[in-house]
């Protein structure tokens, strides 16, 4: 009587701990199924990217964005960058060189927008594809506008087996500086003043809390990373899966706070 309670109650445990695990595959597949595709990733993280400089800058702010990657291929690089550029809808590429190598450079538009296509040979059979857009941020149609241009481009891209990355970045100015630089009577730097009224501007919006992963400041620069749970595409960087980058530098000259914003990183100059 015992040992049939002892294996009844055995058996119990057995069902559950199997339940348990099914349920954990069942949330694993669950994840697995709503993680965006590269392109919606990137259109999701765009939207973000146009919200944060709405709201630190007063003023339209620049946005770059980049589709970049490696491209193996067979064709010859002037034959390459042909097909891209027109799959791109963009002008025949002039050739050029840049440190040594030759570069093929395709200047037009897509969709309205500023596009610059860059392809370099790395190796024979393996060249290295970018592309570059400019938008102006000012209203929600021109978002709306540049989401379509850059899904068009990245789907492009990848048809033709361009294993493209997505990043951009929004630069512009905020609130006019009262001291180039100097601490204020707290004993903190204005600087770091300025950057936590940056991030707390960010952290206002909707799902997007940042967690500081690494810091730099100098003077009249600081740029510190995060890891942003809401937004998809990130990198790995000193042991931190980061997705966001933010830059201040102080412009003495004319008082401004300069602001950048990278994602996942910064590849502009700040």
């Amino acid at each position: 009587m015992q040992n049939r309670k002892l294996w009844k109650i055995g058996l119990l445990i057995l069902i559950c701990a199997m339940l348990l695990v099914g349920l954990q595959r069942l949330k694993e597949t669950g994840r697995e199924a709503i993680a965006p595709g590269p392109i919606d990733a990137a259109e999701q993280q765009l939207a973000a990217l146009y919200s944060m400089g709405q709201a630190v800058t007063p003023d339209p702010f620049q946005l770059t964005l980049k589709w970049q990657g490696e491209w193996s291929s067979l064709l010859a690089p002037e034959e390459a960058a042909g097909v891209l550029a027109s799959r791109l809808g963009l002008p025949v590429p002039e050739a050029g060189t840049v440190q040594g190598r030759v570069v093929y450079e395709a200047k037009g538009q897509i969709e309205g927008f500023p596009a610059e296509l860059e392809l370099t040979t790395l190796e024979e059979g393996k060249h290295y594809a970018m592309l570059r857009m400019e938008a102006v941020g000012d209203e929600a149609a021109a978002l709306e506008r540049l989401q379509e241009a850059q899904r068009m481009a990245g789907e492009s891209l990848a048809d033709e087996g361009v294993q493209a990355e997505w990043n951009a970045a929004v630069q512009g100015v905020a609130w006019p500086a009262a001291a180039a630089v100097g601490k204020t009577a707290s004993g903190k730097r204005k600087l770091d003043v300025t950057f936590d009224k940056l991030e707390t501007k960010i952290n206002q919006l909707p799902k997007l809390k940042l967690k500081q992963a690494e810091e730099f400041a100098d003077e009249l620069t600081a740029s510190r990373t995060y890891s942003v749970d809401a937004l998809p595409i990130a990198v790995q960087s000193g042991g931190h899966r980061v997705a966001l980058q933010l830059a201040v530098h102080r412009n003495s000259g004319t008082g401004m706070d300069e602001i950048t914003i990278g994602t996942p990183l910064l590849t502009v100059e700040y």
